[in-house]
């Protein structure tokens, strides 16, 4: 496969994307987050718009990608979601950083006496078709967005580190409309706290993206394996666990600066403006 650029995206394009992605998430959300504020009461099958809202960045890009390059430019896109075309080292950080991450948040926890609330997990029965259900339905048409569409362009302008934090600051407020509905992961957390972990989160996934050249294929699985943890080691139920967190995850995104670059977070001298083709 060969390589190409996002230069042709420009600065208004990409606006007109988050606009369109906040727009339709948004709006399938709201009706499920007035109610759950009691603004209106609505039947309880209104929850079931809700869940096209992480189509919402799916929709921007392949919506923006065709009208700029029509039907080829859209299978060119959707095939990134399951490109192979990387170096296969790198699906080790994939499946592996976000539980390293986990397991060593939950040893600072235990060693400074902080409790883990194990029974928000789910059952070890359910990781599997959890996994699944999150690939499909939430990982892949969230990354077909952020980084299958807007991170390259975004990098080619800002560079590999401060796209990251923009990106994750914005995909942070995209959630905004979750943390008012009952019984949602946000709903838990403070806004600025969610936040502020989607945009260390982010330097993973320009790490990652970076050094496989755009491959959106892993962007997914990243996605998924990381909040299949989240669901499995809840330490973010607590204000304690979410700081430790935290934490550990800045440690380790200041590593990756330190090793690979704050501009490019690759050693590869072309890694912001290539992808997949």
């Amino acid at each position: 496969m060969g390589r190409h650029t996002h230069r042709g995206i420009s600065f208004r394009t990409l606006v007109t994307f988050f606009v369109v992605a906040f727009a339709v998430s948004w709006l399938a959300w709201l009706p499920q987050a007035l109610d759950s504020v009691g603004v209106v009461d609505l039947p309880d099958a209104v929850g079931l718009l809700g869940i096209l809202g992480p189509f919402g960045p799916f929709v921007a890009a392949a919506w923006l990608t065709r009208r700029a390059g029509g039907g080829p430019a859209v299978r060119a896109l959707l095939r990134r979601g399951w490109s192979r075309d990387f170096d296969k080292r790198w699906l080790v950080p994939t499946v592996l950083l976000m539980p390293g991450i986990a397991l060593a948040t939950v040893g600072v926890m235990t060693v400074t006496g902080q409790d883990i609330e194990w029974d928000q997990g789910i059952a070890p029965v359910a990781i599997v078709p959890t996994f699944l259900l999150i690939l499909v339905m939430n990982a892949a048409p969230e990354e077909y967005g952020w980084r299958g569409y807007a991170l390259a362009p975004m990098m080619e302008r800002h560079g590999a580190l401060a796209a990251s934090l923009i990106l994750g600051a914005v995909w942070g407020l995209w959630h905004l409309p979750l943390h008012f509905i009952d019984g949602t992961v946000q709903a838990a957390i403070p806004i600025h706290e969610f936040v502020l972990q989607q945009m260390v989160l982010a330097v993973f996934y320009t790490w990652l993206f970076a050094n496989t050249r755009g491959a959106v294929s892993v962007a997914i699985v990243f996605h998924a394996v990381a909040n299949i943890v989240g669901a499995t080691v809840p330490y973010w139920t607590t204000a304690g666990g979410r700081w430790t967190g935290f934490a550990v995850q800045v440690a380790v995104a200041i590593a990756i600066v330190a090793v690979w670059g704050p501009r490019r977070l690759s050693r590869s001298p072309s890694a912001e403006s290539t992808a997949v083709a």
